[in-house]
């Protein structure tokens, strides 16, 4: 059995176009890429967006271009965004649009001849927590190390022997795993992200009868795009419904709408 013939690497004029990546090969420039984008149900050209905004967002940190609040804000106009991804300013302007109301970005115009500002957020990293009762003795923390694969930094380890019963599924507490009344939770929501058990949905069910749903699918949204977590869902609940509550109109239906590149 004859082998395979080799893939040309080259072009009709014998210029060189693909080599092997060696151990002292240097790679090409590249975007990063965080990995929360691919769970996340955005467009592909609003994920590609984004990484070209970090990536401008590391220049605007080296040049310290930041307001008075400290953060850091980048400058990018729509025309050389559309040139540079090779996309149209209609497609840019629905990929910023998605990444708004996805809550990892935020514009804010520049007033009258001044370019708009971009400020490019990054979810929080939800920690892992403890209760003091699962935890035997008292283990030292190794400090975080760098992973060789990726460059990221590991989460804390624990030196010892901690209880089997000491993390839970999902990087969850004790209390959120069983929840107030001791009952196993369920996960609700689009993107499964909110922990309540049948008690409590119940009695939230009877309290906010027709409003429930929303109230949860909107969490659920939130939650999935900044990376956030709560130690008592029933009761980030019941806040999340009072807010609502005070910022309805006194008649009618609460208004959810909102302008062309505007987000709630």
């Amino acid at each position: 059995m004859r082998d395979k013939p080799p893939k040309s690497t080259q072009t009709q004029g014998g210029d060189t176009i693909a080599d092997y990546i060696m151990a002292d090969t240097p790679l090409p420039i590249y975007l990063p890429y965080p990995r929360f984008l691919l769970k996340m149900e955005i467009s592909q050209t609003a994920k590609l967006l984004y990484s070209l905004l970090l990536d401008r967002s590391t220049l605007s940190q080296k040049n310290k271009w930041q307001d008075d609040e400290g953060r850091i804000y980048i400058i990018y106009p729509i025309a050389e965004i559309a040139e540079i991804l090779d996309k149209g300013s209609t497609t840019i302007k629905g990929a910023l649009n998605e990444l708004d109301m996805a809550g990892l970005l935020e514009r804010e115009r520049g007033g009258f001849s001044a370019p708009n500002r971009l400020y490019v957020k990054v979810p929080r990293v939800p920690q892992v927590q403890f209760s003091d009762q699962l935890m035997a003795g008292n283990p030292t923390l190794i400090e975080p190390e760098n992973r060789p694969t990726d460059g990221q930094k590991t989460d804390l380890m624990m030196v010892g022997k901690p209880s089997p019963n000491q993390t839970t599924i999902n990087n969850l507490t004790e209390s959120q795993t069983k929840g107030v009344s001791g009952e196993p939770p369920a996960p609700y929501g689009r993107y499964q992200n909110i922990f309540l058990s049948q008690t409590e949905y119940d009695e939230l069910q009877v309290e906010y009868p027709d409003r429930l749903e929303r109230f949860i699918e909107e969490m659920s949204r939130y939650l999935a795009a900044n990376g956030k977590s709560y130690q008592n869902y029933a009761a980030a609940l019941r806040i999340w419904a009072g807010n609502d509550k005070k910022g309805a109109p006194k008649k009618g239906i609460p208004d959810y709408s909102c302008k062309e590149g505007e987000s709630l």
